[in-house]
């Protein structure tokens, strides 16, 4: 036989619950109409291995050939302006590897940061286009210690150029994948190039700077980089897989210079919603 105290307290959840429903929907659909698309960020990193093809003739006139650790770290925004729609991409990447020739190996150092924006344009419920400009900064190093006069070549340049992507969205069963192209292709910038012949002594030593900073352009650094990547719904997250080829290439005071890098990778993609004070949605964000 029920007790008093139970049948008390199941009446008061009864005569509660008309109240607590209506509440509950009223959150959901707060939440739901708080969400600005313009504040969804998505980062992704990817952890992989490089295959490098290198040749530097500062240093040597042959090629080396090694591999490497990458990782690259990515993060895409949405963005409104007027009547338009922007994608602003941020990318940092870097890899640290050895390559050998013959008996003589060499360490490579190179890092960049890269700031693109993009204008979308779809096609179809499916495909989506981007095309826009870049900014990249990039830096590093060659070194082979068995060099023992000029064992070191900096790498050092600033360019603007133009970036183009696809995304192509599909399904298989009841999960939504995504893959992606992108190319960058560096149209002009400053790069640092010494003369043939000319040590970093005289350089940083005793002042010699003239004629280490030249315009660059296709004609005489065609470097470009392609990324293919594929994103895999997984339980509790996004999987992405990625290839990148990395092409670094110069011609400069009769140096060439050429640092192939294609390395694959994978990591995790994370959506974050950036809520600001006094957002409606902050009560109901499950951070």
């Amino acid at each position: 036989m029920m007790r008093n105290k139970d049948t008390y307290t199941i009446l008061t959840l009864l005569l509660l619950l008309p109240m607590l429903l209506p509440s509950a929907a009223v959150a959901q659909h707060c939440a739901h109409e708080a969400i600005n698309p313009y504040r969804v960020v998505q980062r992704s990193t990817l952890h992989g291995v490089s295959l490098l093809n290198t040749l530097d003739t500062y240093l040597s006139g042959y090629d080396h050939k090694g591999a490497g650790y990458h990782i690259q770290h990515e993060t895409l925004r949405r963005a409104h302006t007027g009547s338009y729609n922007w994608i602003f991409q941020t990318r940092t990447s870097a890899t640290l590897g050895i390559a050998t020739q013959h008996n003589n190996s060499q360490i490579l150092l190179m890092a960049s940061r890269c700031w693109s924006g993009y204008h979308p344009f779809a096609i179809g419920r499916h495909l989506k286009i981007l095309a826009g400009a870049q900014i990249k900064a990039e830096g590093g190093a060659l070194y082979t210690p068995a060099y023992s006069n000029n064992p070191v070549s900096a790498k050092i340049s600033a360019t603007v150029g133009a970036s183009v992507a696809a995304i192509y969205t599909f399904s298989i069963g009841e999960k939504e994948y995504k893959a992606r192209y992108t190319m960058d292709l560096p149209l002009t910038g400053a790069m640092f190039a010494p003369e043939y012949g000319q040590s970093y002594y005289e350089i940083f030593g005793l002042g010699h700077t003239k004629g280490i900073i030249h315009i660059s352009s296709p004609l005489n650094a065609p470097s470009m980089v392609h990324t293919f990547s594929i994103d895999i719904p997984t339980k509790k997250s996004t999987l992405r897989i990625a290839y990148t080829a990395d092409i670094f290439q110069s011609d400069i005071n009769h140096l060439r210079t050429h640092i192939y890098n294609h390395s694959f990778s994978v990591g995790y993609v994370r959506t974050i919603y950036k809520v600001k004070r006094n957002d409606p949605i902050e009560a109901y964000s499950p951070l």
